[in-house]
């Protein structure tokens, strides 16, 4: 199936495609559909948030976010959790611009297409059941602390005002440099209180929570039930299912409740005439749909980074969330300064999530000769939702200081239309040699997106969540966007002798979000490919051999009223503003466009036992719309201008083979591979007409995504510069620190059948790229970090404690007696007339740890990673015991997911959930093995 839901013989095809079969995404269920294409398309990535399974995953191809088509409906805008595993046919990926240049814009970066189950194909009248149940268990890693010292601050305990009632050292936020876990006796946040003075009674100094984050994470679950109904005759074809989906998150009080109702038919009313439809309506819902970030909000930043060990998560539980007698008000935990019992979070910082999702067409197909055919179609992809927050009294976040509670309300409504007609034709000439196939065809696309918010600022009455709850008047936001896309598209196709082709494709559209006096666009694709094993003779292994070219330009428009400056209201203070974007828009804005060049070759050998298929592509993405920053003294930042290009240059390929193969066993695997980079190709001049030769640190020709950090000085030796201070100098210039794109991507999915019996496995990883570990940097800056406890801490903190000198960290180096270094703007030493001496400085543990164990310097790793991503075990029962029963095949499975995990350098976190675009992550909830099982069968 390619572009617009055409048809074609794999052989007959000039780009790359793959795919991949429904059956192989129903049984080791992911939360999210998406997830299961993990490891399974050379050039596809997907990132998830860990253990936040409610979190939408993101999909790249080649490096970007291609279109996600259902049924030939496209959907810009999915989150995926709108899809049922259940319910697909297969997923043909369209790897290149070429692929999807009839999608027009948005197929630029290719596309995913998603055939759903039709009932064409089934013998009469079939029902399926399937359900899926996974557990999640232990966790891949989990960020730890050290639990042989408390929290507080240059070894003396702290705790804050509120719960603890007073009576630390200093009653404010902490991190974990206290003192000693020794059995000391030291006045405690829940330390008893004498009835005569007034005063907490010291109790024993001691740690009590050595696995808080564990024990606050419950076990998680997903569940997934379908039942479908498929039936076919010679009148038409017809499926009709439903699933149901529950997913309970290893945070508490976090679930998702998913049911998805499809119907789709196909009727048949002529010889010339059929009638194809589709529904599809999904519900989501959530009391609490919870996302993990940095902050006081999050269990890892609460537990593992800054918490400490002096008390047992668990005691702030059930009725002890809040405070006896202020319940609602008042929560009770350690200290209540900035951190939150992070059960409070769970159950009284609610996130309810409600979504109704439609999708739907209806298309007429007629035959109008033996050689022309039509069709009619109109597509409606459309959502309502609404995504609150209910924050109880005394949560603490960043951007709610005053611990009042809020509401906030909002709410989003998207409407896309595509209405489109398809004229094909067909014929060929010469004893059938040369083969023509055209199309001509034509689309409206319609959007609309409405969005509305309001919040209130402190509730007056505790739990009371609604907008006239609020202190302070409430402002209302509201927004309408509209976008319309017309469109003309026609394909021609050629073949010779079914084994030389040639194609071509043009599209031109017209988008109102461009300037008018260019908002109308052409461009084309061409491709051309041969079976040279039918056309020469080559050595007998080879069976089949193709070779194929494509090129392709596609054009790209604006973000909606992005051509246009306009004002924004608002309200400050209970006064009107309006207030005037800083970027100047440019009523000369052309398209973007991107070009897209691609070779392969596909060929297939010993007998169809071993394939390869291979590409290599060049995509020059520009000239792009960007914004070009200039001096704010002229009332603006910047305008928007055409100009930027960028280039990604890279491989990949799959190869499919059968090792081993008798009557009984069969072993076969797939190889998948991808390897490529994006580079800086140009940019504009500056308004004045000064050349560009750099964008920030990136220098045209230079690849994007660099890290730039200032690095530590070093003598010619190599050895570090200390200063007085007793820490490492820096240099006063970035460094480039590497590039945080991957080198390669890879995956190995083998699948070993014995008679009934299956085993699959899917291996796959990332390798190369570096980033920063932010949870060694917080676990080292907080004091908890595992390695945290050397003898010298100890010494430290008694100094610290008798106002003697704490220093007593001696970082090995070089200290300058005289002279200096001078550098170039690359960081390369022009003079250097320094004299050194070793050094003798010493420095305090607490700044050591802060100041050079948790520098940027110290914790950029390699993002290298390998997972087994997927196991299933499953068993066919067999005719024998079948034809005993009403079913016509039945089999059970164990299924296990993300079971194994290796690094290349010690992290605490799952690299796989790192962002793409710059690497690093947001204290996302740790990655934990699934296991589970899976039963099917069919009457």
């Amino acid at each position: 199936v390619t572009a617009l839901g055409i048809k074609k013989e794999k052989r007959r095809v000039g780009y790359a495609t793959q795919e991949v079969k429904g059956a192989s995404l129903q049984k080791a269920v992911a939360p999210n559909v998406v997830e299961s294409l993990t490891g399974k398309i050379a050039g596809v990535t997907v990132t998830t948030n860990g253990s936040d399974f409610f979190s939408d995953p993101q999909i790249y191809l080649r490096g970007e976010k291609p279109l996600i088509v259902v049924d030939g409906v496209p959907q810009p805008n999915s989150d995926f959790w709108n899809l049922s595993s259940d319910d697909i046919e297969n997923i043909t990926v369209l790897k290149g611009a070429a692929a999807s240049a009839l999608y027009g814009s948005l197929g630029a970066n290719g596309a995913i297409q998603i055939t759903m189950k039709s009932g064409r194909g089934i013998e009469g009248t079939v029902i399926s059941f399937n359900s899926s149940t996974t557990f999640q268990g232990s966790f891949l890693r989990i960020p730890h602390g050290q639990t042989q010292y408390g929290p507080g601050n240059t070894g003396r305990y702290e705790f804050g005002t509120g719960a603890a009632g007073g009576g630390g050292v200093n009653d404010f936020d902490y991190s974990v440099w206290g003192p000693k876990f020794d059995g000391r006796l030291i006045k405690q946040f829940d330390s008893p209180i004498d009835p005569e003075t007034g005063e907490r009674i010291p109790t024993p100094w001691i740690s009590r929570g050595e696995d808080n984050l564990k024990n606050f994470m419950e076990v998680g679950m997903v569940t997934s039930n379908n039942i479908s109904v498929q039936s076919n005759s010679d009148r038409g074809s017809f499926v009709i299912s439903n699933s149901y989906k529950y997913a309970k998150a290893s945070t508490p009080g976090q679930r998702l409740d998913i049911n998805t109702f499809r119907l789709r038919g196909n009727l048949i009313l002529s010889d010339a005439i059929n009638i194809d439809g589709s529904l599809q309506y999904n519900y989501q819902y959530s009391d609490n749909r919870i996302r993990g970030t940095y902050g006081p909000t999050s269990p890892i930043y609460l537990l593992s980074i800054w918490g400490g060990a002096n008390f047992d998560v668990r005691n702030f539980d059930g009725d002890n969330i809040w405070l006896p007698g202020k319940e609602g008000i008042k929560q009770n935990f350690v200290e209540n300064w900035r951190y939150n019992n992070p059960y409070i979070l769970s159950h009284y910082w609610k996130k309810p999530w409600t979504k109704n999702d439609i999708l739907t067409y209806l298309k007429a197909n007629f035959k109008l000769s033996d050689k022309f055919s039509g069709s009619l179609r109109s597509t409606l992809n459309s959502y309502s939702l609404t995504n609150n927050e209910e924050i109880s009294m005394d949560i603490y976040n960043y951007d709610i200081p005053d611990r009042g509670g809020r509401f906030r309300y909002n709410a989003t409504r998207y409407f896309e239309n595509n209405t489109d007609f398809l004229l094909s034709y067909k014929d060929s000439f010469f004893d059938d040699e040369v083969q023509l196939n055209g199309t001509l065809g034509a689309n409206q696309r319609y959007l609309r997106i409405e969005n509305e918010s309001a919040s209130t600022t402190q509730l007056i009455i505790p739990e009371v969540f609604t907008l006239d709850n609020s202190v302070d008047q409430v402002t209302p936001t509201s927004s309408k966007e509209y976008k319309g896309v017309y469109s003309a598209y026609a394909s021609l196709d050629f073949s010779y002798n079914n084994q030389l082709f040639f194609g071509m494709t043009g599209r031109v559209d017209k988008s109102s979000t461009l300037p008018e006096a260019n908002d109308t666009f052409f461009y084309p694709s061409v491709y051309v490919s041969a079976v040279l094993s039918d056309m020469i003779d080559l050595p007998e292994p080879i069976s089949y051999l193709k070779l194929r070219s494509a090129y392709a330009q596609v054009g790209g428009d604006l973000g909606i009223y992005d051509a246009t400056n306009s004002y924004s209201t608002g309200r400050y203070r209970d006064l009107p503003t309006a207030s005037f974007p800083g970027t100047l828009e440019n009523p000369n804005l052309k398209p973007s466009f991107t070009n897209s060049f691609e070779y392969g070759f596909e060929t297939k050998l010993f007998g169809s036992r071993f394939g390869i298929d291979f590409s290599y592509y060049e995509n020059e993405f520009g000239p792009q719309i960007f914004t070009q920053p200039f001096s704010s003294a002229s009332g603006y930042d910047g305008i928007r201008l055409n100009g930027r290009t960028t280039e990604r240059r890279g491989m990949d390929f799959s190869i499919n083979a059968i090792p081993f193969r008798t009557d009984n066993f069969n072993w076969s695997t797939i190889v998948n591979f991808d390897k490529s980079k994006e580079y800086l190709t140009s940019l504009p001049p500056l308004p004045d007409g000064t050349p560009q030769e750099n964008e920030g640190r990136t220098k045209v020709g230079d690849l994007i995504g660099d890290y730039w950090y200032s690095e530590w000085e070093r003598a010619p030796d190599g050895q570090l510069i200390i200063q007085s201070s007793g820490l490492p100098k820096i240099t006063d210039f970035p460094v480039n620190q590497g590039n945080t794109q991957p080198d390669f991507t890879a995956s190995v999915n083998n699948s070993l059948t014995y008679k009934n019996l299956s085993l699959n496995f899917l291996i796959d990883g990332r390798f190369g790229g570096v980033t920063y570990d932010r949870y060694e940097r917080d676990l080292w800056r907080a004091g908890g970090h595992p390695d945290a406890i050397h003898p010298e801490r100890e010494l430290s903190n008694i100094a610290y404690v008798n106002g003697t000198d704490a220093r007593t960290m001696q970082i090995p180096g070089l200290a300058v007696v005289s002279g200096e270094a001078t550098y170039d703007p690359d960081g390369n030493i022009l003079t250097d007339t320094r004299v050194f001496e070793p050094s003798t400085y010493k420095v305090d543990y607490q700044t050591w740890a802060g100041g050079y164990k948790a520098a940027w310097q110290n914790v950029l790793i390699e993002k290298t990673f390998a997972k087994l991503r997927e196991v299933s075990l499953t068993y066919v029962l067999p005719s024998s015991i079948l034809d005993k029963t009403f079913m016509n095949s039945a089999s059970i499975s164990l299924i296990g997911r993300n079971l194994l995990y290796w690094t290349k350098d010690d992290t605490f976190g799952d690299l796989d959930t790192y962002t793409v675009s710059t690497g690093d992550t947001n204290l996302q909830l740790p990655s934990q093995r699934s296991y589970g099982f899976n039963i099917n069968f069919q009457f």
